[in-house]
Parts: structure tokens; C-alpha cells; sequence
């Protein structure tokens, strides 16, 4: 088959959807199919070389067509070359929301199998919203299938309306089980404190509002724990503020933002990880199966998203309430002090994924679900 992917951005640049699309289009290529992704640059976080025509790469046998970005609106990239790029004669096309520019390129693309893997609605643009919603479920009437990762992301989903839930297909997300282990390693990361210091606790994410790490602050004033946070983003000045002035740098390790080869190893470094998200934004968490994968307890919150239907309360982890520091507090000392409740949730948590969340099971079951598609020609998939 030939399959398009129409991507806001794609690795190297970060971000969980741009790793599932990733693991999406690699996945496919390396079962012999024609892998095309269309995506912007331009990000902050990246720098390539751009022509007019977009810069055409192979990437793990994917042909990754990266198009220059003139400016950003709403936090949406505008490419004008996008509309036509996307007119790559596919079998299969995938939206990967939210992405309204992918949205009109599907609305003035040619008639073909779409489905659209619906990641989040658009979250915090409220203008962009309004004028993005008619045109989302439009595009959602006639895509082929909707994709979500739970049952939460369909409860969540506006963008789609009726129509597109009546389509609906869920297929989890997934991690590489083998990359992601509990083997040992005997590298332990620079920046992370001495072994004998204790235990430490790991944060991996965009260094945004709603991953909670103002939460995660004030649950580590005047404690004793100790923790390693990995990303970049807007919020590092202000985090480094708030080092310097509540007297936390003995504790807190602002690690910045490393190389993706290099994240099991932090997660074999750590002892637990957190994920103290306090919005709905956080869908899902796949950084959560990274540190279950590598045997991992997780602290997660109480959010209504696919979140919850990751890490299970006293089974793989501890669950506290959004935005509560005491709560996220007590659950991080409760397990700094038992490793014995660590170990036992850790190897739950690796069981799970094993189960429920490889990259190997999304992959075959999105193939399958191709698969159908292009047998059927068109029209809405049998459930």
C-alpha cells in the first residue's frame, strides 16, 4: 500500500504525537509499504535545510517531506506548499490532529481512504476553535475511520461530532517493549545525583502550563526528595527562578532536553516517574509506557483522560488529584521509602505494556485497519 501521513511536525522534533506517527510510518515501511510524510518545519526546536519545494528526505525508509514555514498562527504552522504536497497519490491517508492545515488538505484533496488519528481537539485557541470546528466535522463526516487511543479520547472528542464517533476505532498507542526494558544498564546519566543519595524521581516533558511542574515545585519545598526533570520548553526560565530562590538546585536537576536514544537510560536511572499533568491537554502520556516498559512505578493525576487508562491506582503506580502538591508529595515519599512497593509495581506496569501497549500491536492492528480500507475502496469501516 501507499500511505500518507499528514503531520503537524516529525522527529527529531519532540512531542507524542510526532513519535506515533513516527512509529506509524517506520513500522509500515519496514513491512514493505510506501511511506510518505508531509509535514512543516520551522519549529524552534528544529533547524533543517528548506528549499521552496520542501526538503525530501529517507528516513528509516520513509520519504519525510518537510515543508518551509513562513509564520505561525494560533500556534498553527501556515504552509502554503502543504495543500499540494498532499495530493501524493496515496492508498490511504491519515490526519493526525489537531492539525487544521491537514484538515483543508484532505477537504480540497482528492476523494481516497482517510482516516483520521485523533490525537487531542484543539485545546487553548478559542478563536481558532470556533473557526476550525464546522470545518473539522465536515472532514470527519467523510473520513473512512476515526482512530483514538481509549475510550477517553472518543468521551473528550468535540472535533469529530457524531459523525466521526459513529466511525470510531480504537487502537492504543505503543512503545518499543525492547528498547524500553527493565534490563540493566550500567551507564547512570552525569546529571543525576550520586546512587547513594537516595532515590530519585523522573519527569520527562515539554516544559509547558499544563504538565503540573509548578505542582511538582512545591511538592518538593522542604522535603527530601530529589528529582531529575528532562525537556525544554517556555516554562525553564521561571523553573530556574524557582530553584535559586526557594534553594532546591541540591534536589532538582534541570537536565534540558536530550537525545532521544538517550531516554531508556534515564528511566533505568530513575526510581519512579511522574507525570503530574493538570489539565485535560494531557491526553494520554505515553512517556508513561516508556517508564513501565523499563519496569517503572508511575505517579500519574486524576485526569479524565486516557491518562486513567494507563497507569492503574495500586497496581502499576499511584494516582493523586490534579493540582494537589501535599498529594503528590505523600505518593512520591511513599515510594522513595519502599522499594519493595516500587519493584512490585514496576514489573505490573512492564506486564501491561507487554500486554496491552507494544508499538508492534499498533502497528499490525493500523495495517489491518488499512488493510480494509483499501479492499472496501470507501465507506466506513465494519466494527
Amino acid at each position: 500500500m501507499r500511505i500518507l501521513h499528514l503531520s503537524k511536525f516529525y522527529p527529531p522534533d519532540p512531542g507524542g504525537l510526532e513519535q506515533v506517527v513516527a512509529c506509524l510510518a517506520e513500522g509500515a515501511a519496514a513491512r514493505g509499504h510506501e511511506v510518505r510524510v508531509v509535514c512543516a518545519t520551522g519549529s524552534r526546536w528544529l533547524k533543517v535545510r528548506e528549499s521552496n519545494e520542501g526538503d525530501s528526505t529517507q528516513d528509516s525508509g520513509v520519504s519525510v517531506v518537510r515543508l518551509p514555514t513562513p509564520y505561525v498562527l494560533w500556534s498553527q504552522p501556515v504552509v502554503p506548499a502543504y495543500v499540494s504536497a498532499s495530493r501524493w497519490p496515496a492508498d490511504v491517508v491519515y490526519l493526525h490532529r489537531p492539525h487544521p492545515l491537514a484538515d483543508i488538505a484532505v477537504a480540497l484533496g482528492p476523494t481516497r481512504p482517510t482516516i483520521i488519528q485523533h490525537h487531542s481537539d484543539v485545546q487553548r485557541q478559542r478563536l481558532l476553535r470556533w473557526v476550525y470546528g464546522p470545518l473539522a466535522r465536515s472532514v470527519a463526516h467523510r473520513a473512512d475511520a476515526v482512530v483514538f487511543a481509549t475510550r477517553s479520547h472518543q468521551q473528550h472528542a468535540k472535533d469529530v461530532g457524531d459523525a466521526g464517533r459513529d466511525r470510531a476505532v480504537i487502537i492504543p498507542f505503543g512503545v518499543d517493549a525492547e528498547r524500553f526494558s527493565p534490563e540493566p544498564d550500567a551507564a547512570r546519566p552525569s546529571c543525576f545525583p550520586p546512587s547513594d543519595a537516595g532515590p530519585v524521581g523522573l519527569f520527562v516533558g515539554r516544559l509547558v502550563g499544563y504538565k503540573g511542574l509548578d505542582v511538582l515545585i512545591d511538592a518538593v519545598e522542604g522535603s527530601d526528595l530529589r528529582v531529575v526533570i528532562v525537556g525544554d520548553g517556555p516554562l525553564r526560565p521561571w523553573l530556574e527562578r524557582q530553584l535559586v530562590e526557594r534553594l532546591l538546585g541540591d534536589r532538582v536537576v534541570l537536565a534540558g532536553r536530550i537525545p532521544d536514544e538517550a531516554l531508556p537510560v534515564y528511566h533505568k536511572a530513575a526510581d519512579y516517574f511522574i507525570l503530574p499533568s493538570t489539565t485535560p491537554a494531557e491526553m494520554f502520556g505515553i512517556v508513561q509506557l516508556e517508564a513501565m516498559a523499563c519496569g517503572r512505578p508511575v505517579i500519574s493525576t486524576a485526569l479524565s483522560t486516557g491518562v486513567r487508562e494507563v497507569n492503574q491506582a495500586d497496581v502499576t503506580g499511584l494516582v493523586v488529584p490534579p493540582g494537589d502538591a501535599s498529594a503528590l508529595r505523600a505518593a512520591m515519599e511513599r515510594l522513595s521509602g519502599d522499594p519493595e512497593l516500587r519493584a512490585r509495581y514496576g514489573q505490573a506496569g512492564r506486564k501491561r505494556v507487554e500486554e496491552l501497549f507494544t508499538v508492534e500491536r499498533m502497528i499490525e492492528a493500523h495495517l489491518e485497519l488499512c488493510g480494509r480500507l483499501v479492499s472496501l475502496g470507501q465507506g466506513v469501516v465494519p466494527r
